[in-house]
């Protein structure tokens, strides 16, 4: 029987209901499982986003103060056995670890979650909680080697500082992004990320599904060499990009930064005209063309219409 058939992520139950959420696994650890089943009652609605944003808050902070305090005992903190040397992080303060594993997994939920879902919107609130609490240090790392030097910490919960890529939250998308996802899961990875992005809290459009439907991308298979599966590669990717379009906030928030610049910039930077006039054309291409699924081409359809939509909106409000 093919993978595909007894993969539950492909069945089309999940076209606008959640997705599995693949929390768990074999290698999870103590810091694994207290992340994990918060973020999880947080999507289910049982934990509110306040509450997880205050506990979070307080284990990180709690974690790093007590890696300080017994690090700081020791005759010579600094000097760490090569054992300790290759774990730093479970003896020294890293906050920036529980960071990361934060991000990783509210990456991972991303996936399963349709654009507007309450699971996903749990998750949006979740982050802006975060940002409101009261911004206070951290220590991190080993003592600096001058004592007159102040100890190295970390500002929390600053999401829009670092252009929006705050302790590097765009790179679990982009490394997300980099998997051969099911069709349904990059949709719903971009549609989080399209919100995110138009909400300041995440940096992350360089990754936009967007990308894929541009002829140049490696992404974009040629049709008539490959005629089953590059209309179904390229109608799946234009169903991604479309989250970035379809809902109001976000193609506003895509057009608008698409119009601050008229000729293609240079990576990391997608937005401009010359890209948005791209997939406007795009669009239009697949609404049209009858080796698309029906499915395919009225996501087509909606978003080429709703392009035209924000030009003529715009020219009026000029």
């Amino acid at each position: 029987m093919s993978t595909l058939l007894t993969n539950p992520d492909y069945s089309g139950e999940f076209e606008d209901k959640p997705l599995p959420l693949n929390l768990y696994d074999e290698y999870d650890d103590e810091e694994d499982l207290w992340i994990k089943p918060r973020l999880e009652n947080l999507v289910n609605g049982t934990l509110t986003p306040k509450q997880l944003a205050i506990d979070l808050d307080a284990m990180i902070t709690e974690d790093t103060n007590r890696k300080y305090d017994e690090l700081m005992k020791r005759p010579d903190p600094r000097n760490l056995t090569e054992e300790e040397e290759e774990n730093e992080s479970s003896i020294a303060p890293h906050p920036r670890s529980h960071i990361s594993l934060l991000f990783s997994v509210i990456v991972q939920l991303c996936t399963a979650f349709p654009a507007y879902h309450p699971g996903q919107t749990h998750i949006v609130e979740f982050l802006f909680a975060l940002q409101s609490l009261s911004r206070h240090e951290v220590y991190t790392g080993l003592p600096p080697k001058d004592p007159s030097e102040p100890y190295q910490t970390v500002t929390l919960w600053p999401l829009e500082e670092d252009g929006g890529d705050w302790q590097m939250f765009s790179y679990h998308f982009k490394e997300a992004m980099k998997v051969w996802l099911a069709p349904y899961r990059l949709r719903n990875l971009n549609a989080a990320m399209a919100r995110l992005a138009a909400l300041k809290l995440c940096d992350c459009d360089r990754y936009s599904a967007l990308l894929y439907i541009m002829p140049s991308n490696n992404e974009y298979l040629d049709l008539d060499e490959r005629p089953i599966d590059g209309p179904n590669r390229l109608g799946n990717n234009l169903i991604a990009a479309a989250q970035w379009i379809l809902p109001l906030k976000e193609g506003h928030f895509t057009y608008q930064e698409c119009k601050k610049f008229e000729g293609e910039p240079e990576w990391p930077h997608i937005w401009c005209m010359v890209h948005w006039r791209e997939w406007k054309r795009q669009f239009a291409f697949v609404a049209g063309d009858e080796r698309f699924a029906a499915k395919y081409r009225e996501v087509a359809e909606r978003s080429y219409c709703q392009m035209l939509v924000y030009e003529e909106e715009d020219s009026k409000g000029q």
